[in-house]
């Protein structure tokens, strides 16, 4: 009787041990992709023992990026609509003698007044630009990041417009990370989406690539923790995100395309940035940046991102 009541205990143990590390996993998926406004949740200073313990079963604090300052330049608000619904924000900044326009969509946990760098140098270059706040970021409705699944239909509402300005201006998307993917799925997504050409900056190959990057980028194991990651990401955003591949949406690039990394990158390989290049299909230049990691190569290097940039745009 003494050994029967010893095996149930360790079993129940076991199921609370099993409980506790699932409801962990789908809290740690869900505070990544829905963002909080609560003060309180932003941690300050070195968290104690007990918030540590409750950021490891509850999530990660995940505030919502604020909307950053607006150009210094004159622009204009563009309020838009995605294809389900969702409202979001640009600016849009003409140029005299345009010699086209430049899209311009950030990273995750950012917002468009982080790609003020690289819109000033196009507009040098003679480019308008446009600076959207994708879905659950700055000025743009909602709490929510699909990390380049559904930012998609944020992209697409950008070209649309654009299109509708003027049908004949050379129209050109940039990406950063996110934002990168977030392009590729649309040009997969939306067959009429075409551009004169993309300019991808440190795209991440998969979404398990994204969730590897993450951990190795926080010094932690990355197996299994990113497979569990991933397939409780998948369970909790309604979408499967083992298939979320760039690589993939990659194959349904025909446009000229011009892919950038930083060598230093912890998120981001090697590899994952030669099977992406490998996959586009039209005309395509790669440049590295050696002393960059996932960060802006505008501000990290602007002379050698304006000079690769300038050399790509006609």
């Amino acid at each position: 009787m003494k050994k029967r009541n010893w095996w149930g205990r360790l079993g129940w143990g076991m199921a609370a041990v099993l409980v506790l590390l699932s409801a962990a996993l789908f809290n740690q998926a869900y505070r990544f992709t829905h963002f909080s406004s609560a003060a309180e949740d932003a941690p300050t200073g070195l968290p104690s023992a007990l918030q540590l313990a409750r950021y490891a079963l509850l999530g990660l604090p995940n505030p919502r990026p604020a909307d950053g300052p607006a150009p210094a330049v004159a622009y204009e608000n563009v309020a838009l609509k995605a294809i389900d619904g969702t409202r979001l924000a640009a600016w849009y900044v003409p140029v005299s003698e345009a010699r086209g326009t430049v899209a311009l969509f950030h990273g995750y946990h950012s917002q468009r007044a982080g790609l003020h760098a690289e819109a000033a140098i196009f507009r040098r270059l003679g480019y308008n630009t446009l600076q959207l706040d994708f879905r659950g970021s700055g000025a743009s409705d909602g709490d929510y990041t699909s990390v380049g699944y559904d930012e998609a239909q944020d992209v697409k509402a950008a070209y649309d417009w654009l299109r509708q300005q003027d049908h004949n201006r050379k129209l050109y998307l940039f990406g950063t990370s996110m934002g990168a993917v977030s392009i590729l799925r649309g040009m997969r997504q939306y067959p009429d989406m075409q551009p004169e050409g993309l300019i991808l900056e440190c795209p991440f190959g998969t979404q398990l690539d994204a969730s590897k990057g993450r951990f190795r980028s926080l010094h932690l194991p990355e197996e299994p923790l990113s497979h569990l990651i991933v397939f409780s990401g998948s369970v909790v955003n309604g979408f499967w995100g083992f298939s979320h591949d760039a690589v993939r949406y990659a194959g349904a690039v025909r446009v000229p395309a011009l892919l950038q990394w930083g060598e230093q990158d912890p998120r981001v390989s090697r590899a994952e940035t030669d099977a992406l290049f490998a996959a586009l299909r039209g005309p395509k230049q790669l440049v590295t940046y050696p002393a960059a990691g996932h960060e802006s190569y505008a501000r990290q290097d602007s002379a050698r991102w304006a000079q690769a940039v300038a050399a790509f745009l006609p």
